[in-house]
């Protein structure tokens, strides 16, 4: 059975994004939040799908994730 989300991972998650409006990798969240690039990436799909947008860069190979605009 699956774990409820951690108020406190999708905060970090979301205030990442919405210091860095140019969108970042993954990877990059991960770095920034302190979280592990899978949780980040499992947060990104599972939790978040509805609030963010994803675009590839760099040849279609980089996602870049960042906040939906309002």
């Amino acid at each position: 059975m699956p774990r409820k989300p951690d108020p406190e991972k999708i905060h970090k998650i979301i205030r990442a994004l919405a210091d860095n409006p140019q969108g970042l990798w993954v990877r990059e969240i991960a770095r920034v939040t302190g979280l592990d690039k899978s949780t980040v990436s499992i947060y990104l799909s599972r939790h978040l799908k509805d609030q963010i947008e994803q675009s590839f860069s760099v040849g279609g190979l980089v996602k870049v994730v960042r906040l939906k605009k309002r």
